[in-house]
C-alpha cells in the first residue's frame, strides 16, 4: 500500500506544478525520444546568430530550457544561459539555478541539485524575486525528503508557505499542504499527514478544484487504513466519494483510486466475513486492470495480482491462487528489487498455509527468509532467543500433561480396585461386571497415554529440528562476529601505525621551545589520526608557524596532514613570506590530488560566491605568519583561518582570505599582512574544532566570539597555565569525549 500512496501523491505533485514534470516515461528507455517542445525550441534557435547580443541569447537559453521536456536539454541550455549572463542579471541566474536543480534531482544527482537550487534561493533574494524563490524553496524540500532528511524538507516546505500565504495563492498553498502530508505519511506519522492532507481537502473543495479534491481523499483512505486503528469503512467512503470524480474527468488516476478500493473491499470482507465486501473487490479490481497498460510498471501488474489472489483465498479456491501468483514468475527480471522477490514467496507461503500444505508453506517462508538473512540483527536474535525460551515451556507444559494423565489413570484404577473388592464379597456377577469396567476404562486411559506420547514425540522431534537451525544460525552469526572482530583489529592496527607516522612528521616539541621559547600546544585529535597539524621552523632572524585544518578528520584528514607537512618541509626552505607559502602549497596540493581537471570556472567576483554551500574539493584551512623577532615584525596570510594578536588589553584580529588552499571558485593570490610587535604581545593561531564545539548546558557551539573573549582574558597567564585553562574549559563545555566534534590545535605564542 505504501508505493500506491506515493503514486497517487506524485501525480498531484506533477498536475499542481507541471514545471516538475518529467515526461519521458520508463517505456521510452530503449527508444529514440523526441522532445515535444523541439518545434519551439527550433523557433528560439533560430532567432539566435553570431551576432546577436549575449543578453539575447542568455534569454533565449533560458526560454529554451524552461520549455523543454528534455532533462539533458535543460541542464544543457541553462548552462549556456548561465555561460552568458551578467552579474546582475538576477533574474536569469536565479532561473537557470532553478532548472539545474530541478533537472539535477531527476538524474539522481542530489548534492548538485541542492547547490543549484540554494544559488537560485541567494540570486532570487537579491532580486526579490519570490515566484522562483518559493519554487526554489519546494525544489530543496522535495530533495532532502528523498534524502529522508525530514526536518529539512519540512522546514523549506514551511519557507515557501509563508511566501504564498502573504500572497493568498491558494492553489500554492494547497500544493504545500500536500507536500508536509506527503512528508508526514513517508515517515508514518499518521496524525500529522491527516492534519495537512484535511487542510488541503477544504482548500480545494473551497477553491473547486475538484482533481485535488479527488486526490486528497485517497490521500486520506490511505492514512485511515494504514493507521488510527484501520478505519477500512472510512476508507472506502473516501475512495468511493474520490472515484465519480475521476471517472468524470476521465484522469487516469481513477485507476489507482479502482486499486485502493479493491484493497479496502478485501480487508473489510477479511474482516467481517461478509461476500458482498469480497464481491466488490472483485468488481473493481477488474476496473483496475488498466493501470498496469498505463505505466508499463510490472510492480503494479503484481499488485493488481495479489489483490486477486486475497480475493480467491477469501473462497477458498487456493488452487487457483497458487496458479495466479506462479504466473508473476515472468514479470521478475534481473533488476527486480528483493523484496518483490519477498513479497512472491510470502504470498505463496500464506496460501499453501491455508491450504494446509505445511511442506511447501514451510519451503517458501524459507525462501522469503532467505532475503532477510543479510537484515539480521540484535531484535532477530532475541526472537530467535524468545522462540527457543516458548519451545522449552511447550517440551515443559507437555511433560506435565503426561504426568498428570497418568496419576489420573492410577488413581481411577484404585477406586474401582477398592469398591469392587468391597461388593465382591456379596455379589460375584457384580464383582466380574466391575473388573470388566476397569478393564476397558485402563484400556481406554491407556489408549489415551499411548496417542499423548506419540503426539509429544512428534513434537519433541520438531522442537529439536528448530534447536538445531538455531544452533546453526546461532554458530554462523559468531563466525561472522569473530570475521568483522579480526578486521576491525587489522584496521585498528593500520590506523595506529598512521598516527605513528603522522606524529613522527609533526614538528617535535623540542623543536618548538627552540624557536618559540615562551609558547603553549594544546592538539587534541577527534580520532586516533587527525585531520589538523602544525608546523614550525626557523630561517636565520625569521620564524615560521603554521596551524592547519584539513578537510575531514580520521584517516582521510590524517592523510591530507601528512601530505600538507610533506610540501611545507620542501616550500617553506625556500619561501619565507607566508603569503608566498600559502600560495605554493595550494599549487602542490592541486598538482598531488590531481584537481584541475575536476575543478569548477573560476568565479572573478567574489559577491557570485555562495558561502553557505559545502566546499567544492579537498584542500585545507591554513594560519601562517612569520615573526623576526630583531625588526619586531609579524607577517601573516591566512586561508579561512584569522590570527588573534593581544596586547595589554586590546584584542586585534587578522582576517583570513575567504578561501582554502587547494582547488576553489576563487582563486586569488593570497595576502601578506605584517604588523609591527611589541614584547609581551601573544600571538594565537588556532583550527576551527574548539570554537565549533557542541555542548554547554544549552547544547550550542563555543563560537569565535567566546574564545577570543577567553583568551583576552588569561593571555598575561604563563603559557602552560594558559594550555590547562583552554584544555579544561573545553572539557567541561564538550562533556564525555565522544561527544567531540572536529579535531582542536590552539598554539600560542608570546614575543
Amino acid at each position: 500500500m505504501r508505493l500506491k500512496y506515493l503514486f497517487v501523491l506524485l501525480g498531484a505533485f506533477l498536475f499542481a506544478l507541471p514545471q516538475y514534470a518529467y515526461s519521458q516515461s520508463e517505456n521510452e528507455e530503449d527508444e529514440e525520444y523526441v522532445d515535444p517542445a523541439q518545434p519551439k525550441i527550433d523557433s528560439l534557435l533560430n532567432l539566435i546568430t553570431p551576432n546577436s547580443p549575449d543578453s539575447l541569447k542568455a534569454k533565449n537559453y533560458y526560454q529554451i530550457a524552461e520549455i523543454s521536456n528534455s532533462l539533458e536539454n535543460k541542464i544543457k541550455y541553462a548552462n549556456l544561459s548561465l555561460g552568458l549572463c551578467k552579474d546582475t542579471d538576477y533574474h536569469l541566474l536565479a532561473g537557470n539555478n532553478y532548472l539545474l536543480g530541478y533537472a539535477y534531482f531527476w538524474t539522481g544527482e542530489s548534492w548538485k541539485s541542492i547547490s543549484a537550487y540554494q544559488k537560485s534561493i541567494g540570486y532570487s533574494k537579491k532580486n526579490s524575486d519570490v515566484s522562483i524563490l518559493a519554487k526554489a524553496y519546494l525544489g530543496t524540500s522535495s530533495v532532502y525528503e528523498d534524502m529522508s532528511n525530514l526536518d529539512s524538507a519540512v522546514s523549506y516546505v514551511n519557507r515557501a508557505l509563508e511566501i504564498f500565504t502573504r500572497q493568498n495563492d491558494t492553489v500554492s498553498i494547497t500544493f504545500c499542504y500536500n507536500s508536509m502530508g506527503r512528508i508526514y505519511g513517508n515517515r508514518d506519522l499518521v496524525e500529522n499527514a491527516v492534519f495537512y492532507f484535511s487542510k488541503a481537502l477544504k482548500l480545494d473543495s473551497l477553491s473547486g478544484n475538484r482533481l485535488g479534491y479527488a486526490r486528497n481523499l485517497c490521500n486520506l483512505a490511505q492514512m485511515m487504513q494504514g493507521g488510527w486503528g484501520s478505519d477500512y469503512l472510512t476508507a472506502k467512503n473516501y475512495i468511493a466519494k474520490a472515484v465519480p470524480i475521476f471517472d468524470s474527468i476521465g484522469n487516469h488516476n481513477r485507476y489507482i483510486a479502482y486499486n485502493l478500493l479493491a484493497n479496502v473491499y478485501i480487508q473489510l470482507a477479511q474482516k467481517t466475513g461478509e461476500k458482498k465486501y469480497a464481491d466488490s473487490c472483485l468488481f473493481y479490481n477488474k476496473k483496475s486492470e488498466p493501470l498496469y497498460e498505463i505505466t508499463g510498471r510490472a510492480s503494479d501488474y503484481r499488485d493488481y495480482i495479489y489483490t486477486y489472489v486475497q480475493y480467491l483465498v477469501f473462497y477458498k479456491n487456493y488452487n487457483k491462487a497458487i496458479e495466479a501468483i506462479l504466473g508473476l514468475a515472468s514479470t521478475f527480471n534481473d533488476e527486480t528489487a528483493p523484496v518483490d522477490y519477498k513479497n512472491f514467496h510470502t504470498n505463496l507461503k500464506e496460501v499453501y498455509y491455508m491450504m494446509g500444505d505445511y511442506k511447501n508453506a514451510y519451503e517458501h517462508l524459507k525462501k522469503s527468509y532467505e532475503y532477510d538473512k543479510a537484515n539480521l540483527n540484535d531484535s532477530t536474535m532475541e526472537a530467535l532467543s524468545n522462540a527457543k525460551a516458548q519451545q522449552a515451556v511447550m517440551i515443559e507444559k507437555l511433560e506435565h500433561e503426561k504426568a498428570e494423565a497418568v496419576l489420573t489413570a492410577e488413581k481411577s484404577r484404585m477406586q474401582v480396585i477398592i469398591i469392587s473388592l468391597g461388593v465382591g464379597l456379596a455379589l460375584v456377577l457384580i464383582v466380574i461386571g466391575l473388573v470388566v469396567r476397569v478393564l476397558v476404562i485402563k484400556k481406554r486411559a491407556n489408549a489415551e497415554l499411548l496417542e499423548k506420547n506419540t503426539i509429544l514425540s512428534e513434537q519433541k522431534e520438531e522442537i529439536r529440528e528448530q534447536r538445531d537451525e538455531i544452533m546453526a544460525q546461532r554458530d554462523h552469526i559468531e563466525e561472522q562476529r569473530d570475521t568483522i572482530k579480526a578486521q576491525s583489529d587489522e584496521i585498528q592496527a593500520s590506523i595506529n601505525y598512521a598516527q605513528r607516522i603522522q606524529r613522527a612528521l609533526l614538528t617535535p616539541e623540542e623543536t618548538i621551545s627552540r624557536v618559540f621559547s615562551d609558547h603553549f600546544l594544546l592538539y587534541k585529535p577527534r580520532n586516533v589520526v587527525s585531520g589538523d597539524y602544525y608546523w614550525v621552523g626557523q630561517f636565520g632572524d625569521n620564524k615560521v608557524c603554521i596551524v592547519a585544518d584539513c578537510t575531514g578528520h580520521g584517516v582521510p584528514g590524517g592523510f591530507m596532514s601528512v601530505l600538507g607537512m610533506s610540501n611545507l618541509n620542501h616550500i617553506v626552505a625556500q619561501n619565507i613570506s607566508p603569503d608566498e607559502i600559502l600560495n605554493r602549497l595550494r599549487e602542490s596540493i592541486i598538482s598531488n590530488l590531481r584537481q584541475k581537471d575536476d575543478a569548477p570556472a573560476i568565479i572573478k567576483d567574489e559577491r557570485e560566491i555562495d558561502y553557505s554551500l559545502d566546499r567544492i574539493s579537498d584542500g585545507m584551512d591554513v594560519a601562517a605568519y612569520v615573526v623576526n623577532e630583531r625588526l619586531m615584525k609579524l607577517s601573516y596570510a591566512g586561508a579561512n583561518n584569522s590570527l588573534v594578536l593581544i596586547r595589554g588589553s586590546e584584542s586585534h584580529v587578522l582576517k583570513a582570505d575567504r578561501m582554502p588552499v587547494g582547488i576553489y571558485a576563487r582563486m586569488a593570490p593570497f595576502q601578506c599582512k605584517t604588523m609591527d610587535l611589541q614584547r609581551g604581545d601573544c600571538i594565537y593561531t588556532f583550527s576551527d574544532g574548539f570554537q565549533d564545539q557542541f555542548g554547554g548546558c544549552d547544547d550550542c557551539k563555543f563560537t569565535g566570539h567566546r574564545l577570543r573573549e577567553l583568551l583576552l582574558e588569561i593571555h598575561e597567564r604563563p603559557m602552560a597555565e594558559q594550555k590547562e585553562i583552554l584544555n579544561r574549559e573545553y572539557e567541561q563545555w564538550r562533556g564525555p569525549a565522544s561527544n567531540q566534534t572536529d579535531d582542536v590545535v590552539i598554539m600560542g605564542v608570546r614575543i
